[in-house]
């Protein structure tokens, strides 16, 4: 095995270790901000034909997981403990996706696959290439395990408070881009873009819009990120009105989701509109400066949106906006090619008799073809019946009784709605932080745990994008 360092090496490694001095020595939370970094990479790793540009998230999150599993485990009754026939029902999602990925090449060798790796409408055959998602599934579900079971609800509160922070950062990072794409400013793709292991797509402009990939690999990687952080900022600032950085969150986030041009991550914003206006006028918590707050910040937005769109200009603008994202997207060559790779991943399921042609092996357009097509019907079904029980409170946010609850709840519901329409894989951290939290926080609170754990933890608030 060959070990090369990248230029983004000594940048990236210095900005963890400021970040973990901030974190109080919580390595978590510093994961979950440098997830941003996701088409960077701090060392190049190469063995036979392999090579693994590894991700600076993936990087400090080995250290996270290392030191969680040599200290001493916390009490049982301290922290709340997920049912455990959900953990099951994931951990049997991952046991059958390992023993596809060893068995299932084998079995249905031959069988017509395809992934961007290896072209489209290949033969399957056994590949080492086969098992880098093996590992990130194993890393990631390991995460899940330790934020689930052993990190206590103020470190998972500051971890989501960084992963806001690292999303708002990127959103900046999105707008400088947009501004050299435009005057011709340098922009640092040598450290931000510096994981060759992955195809980044640039900056570019489509149909007169600029579309930015800010530190991700591309435009609608950034979308994802950024469409689940929008999600948790605004759900948190429509339960507590009375946060400037809440509002700062929201505006910059939502800034730089627009600047992605995602067909996903604008639906996503119709989605939230939703919540919103279900949210809005529902009766309001806190005082009159709470509530007057809402009315100060609606009323003038309102008024600017509908004195905007009576300019032509303006109008004309967001009329073309619409066609390019939503409209027509149908009849363009992007929607087409991604059609065309879900029904070939349906396809390798259909000639694998539905049990799968391994994990990592099919990589489609959106995660339901993937899935169905490296893990088939058996692991197609054990992780709808996990996402089920996990977000079956839901249907009862008025009733949760811990506050940061209904934030995962909606930013998990953007997730999956990433999922279900554009994002193939589950390698994302974040992804595995909201499944934990989620079946953490459905258990509510132990008897045995004081009172106070379900208020604004003091010692995430020097940090705190969005104030709880």
């Amino acid at each position: 095995m060959h070990v090369s360092f990248t230029v983004a090496t000594i940048p990236l490694l210095l900005l963890a270790a400021l970040l973990w001095q901030r974190a109080s020595g919580k390595l978590l939370p510093v994961a979950m901000f440098m997830s941003v970094f996701q088409a960077a990479s701090v060392l190049n790793l190469s063995f036979g034909g392999l090579l693994i540009g590894v991700q600076p998230t993936y990087f400090v999150l080995l250290l996270a997981l290392l030191r969680k599993f040599t200290q001493r485990r916390p009490k049982r009754n301290a922290h709340w403990m997920p049912a455990l026939p959900t953990t099951l029902l994931l951990a049997g999602f991952v046991c059958y996706a390992t023993a596809t990925a060893f068995v299932s090449p084998f079995l249905f060798k031959g069988v017509l696959i395809s992934n961007p790796k290896f072209g489209q409408d290949v033969p399957l055959v056994w590949e080492l290439g086969h098992l880098n998602q093996l590992f990130y599934l194993l890393l990631s579900f390991a995460l899940y395990l330790v934020a689930a079971y052993w990190t206590p609800p103020a470190e998972l509160t500051k971890s989501i408070n960084w992963f806001l922070a690292g999303v708002a950062f990127a959103s900046l990072i999105g707008l400088y881009q947009f501004v050299a794409l435009k005057t011709g400013l340098p922009f640092p793709r040598e450290i931000l873009h510096s994981n060759h292991t992955y195809s980044t797509f640039e900056g570019y402009e489509i149909n007169g819009f600029p579309r930015m990939n800010s530190t991700f690999i591309e435009a609608a990687a950034a979308a994802f990120s950024m469409s689940v952080a929008l999600s948790i900022a605004l759900w948190r600032f429509l339960s507590r009105a009375d946060s400037l950085r809440n509002i700062a969150a929201v505006l910059v986030i939502g800034m730089g989701l627009l600047l992605t041009i995602s067909t996903t991550g604008y639906i996503c914003l119709l989605l939230l509109l939703v919540v919103v206006s279900s949210r809005y006028f529902t009766p309001l918590k806190g005082g009159l400066d709470s509530r007057n707050t809402r009315v100060f910040l609606a009323v003038p937005i309102l008024l600017f949106v509908f004195a905007a769109l009576g300019v032509p200009a303006v109008r004309d603008s967001f009329l073309r906006l619409a066609h390019t994202v939503l409209l027509d997207k149908t009849s363009t060559l992007s929607y087409q090619e991604r059609t065309r790779w879900n029904q070939n991943a349906f396809q390798s399921a259909a000639d694998t008799y539905w049990l799968g042609a391994g994990w990592g092996v099919c990589r489609a357009s959106s995660f339901i073809p993937t899935i169905f097509a490296n893990v088939g019907i058996p692991g197609g079904l054990l992780f709808i019946a996990f996402c089920s029980q996990i977000l079956r409170p839901i249907f009862g946010l008025r009733r949760l009784r811990v506050d940061m609850h209904g934030a995962v709840l909606i930013g998990l519901s953007s997730l999956l709605l990433n999922l279900f329409v554009s994002a193939p894989e589950l390698t994302s951290p974040i992804i595995w932080l909201l499944f934990a939290m989620a079946a953490k926080f459905a258990q509510g609170v132990p008897a045995a745990a004081p009172a106070r754990v379900i208020q604004p933890y003091p010692e995430t608030r020097r940090f705190q994008i969005a104030a709880s």
